[in-house]
């Protein structure tokens, strides 16, 4: 009865420090495994982080990248365009010393062709008859050039016999003069001309 008292007694301690070391290995298990756990998802989040900045890096580059590309076609759009408005202006420039010339070189035949004239081809030159320009004459004249402000308002014709009388004076110029003036006026034309169609090229270019 002692002897079998005596090994239940000793099996008590032994099945108690079992469960103690059974419980002792469950909660290391345990927090080794909350360790791995822990070490794991944070090594997820720091690989989940380090993509999102990858990709932050790889986007700005992919800005930068456009954004450099779209300066440098800009820069090579404007040089071109540049280049074509130098070119445009040198063509200008070229057009209106042609038309200087031009200009110049009719001015040095006007006395020729206002000195003598011919009845016929086989006919002896004689000296030209005068020719009177009337201050009407003028008047009209530089008002369609937009030299002058219209005299009468609504293109009504003058009713006042001062206003008549005057316009048939001799206005003091001469054939001569009259063919001065349309060179260098038509002078001006042609480079007002040539000028629109520079500007028209280069913007239609563009």
């Amino acid at each position: 009865m002692n002897s079998a008292f005596s090994s239940a007694w000793f099996k008590v301690p032994f099945v108690a420090g079992l469960l103690m070391l059974a419980l002792w290995a469950f909660l290391t298990a345990l927090h080794d495994a909350h360790d791995i756990g822990y070490a794991l998802a944070e090594a997820k989040g720091q690989a989940v982080l380090e993509q999102l900045r990858t990709e932050h890096a790889n986007a700005e580059a992919a800005r930068a990248l456009q954004v450099a590309a779209d300066a440098k076609a800009a820069a090579n759009a404007l040089r071109e365009q540049t280049q074509r408005a130098d070119q445009a202006a040198a063509r200008l420039a070229d057009q209106q010393r042609q038309y200087r010339q031009n200009t110049d070189r009719l001015t040095g035949e006007i006395a020729r062709v206002n000195d003598l004239y011919r009845a016929a081809l086989n006919a002896p030159p004689e000296p030209l008859p005068p020719c009177v320009f009337t201050r009407g004459f003028v008047r009209v004249w530089d008002e369609a050039t937009g030299a002058a402000m219209p005299a009468h308002s609504g293109g009504a014709a003058a009713t006042s016999a001062d206003a008549g009388a005057a316009d048939q004076l001799d206005a003091g110029i001469g054939r001569a003069d009259l063919l001065r003036h349309h060179i260098r006026y038509a002078e001006q034309c042609r480079t007002t001309a040539a000028q629109l169609d520079a500007l028209i090229d280069v913007l239609e270019d563009h």
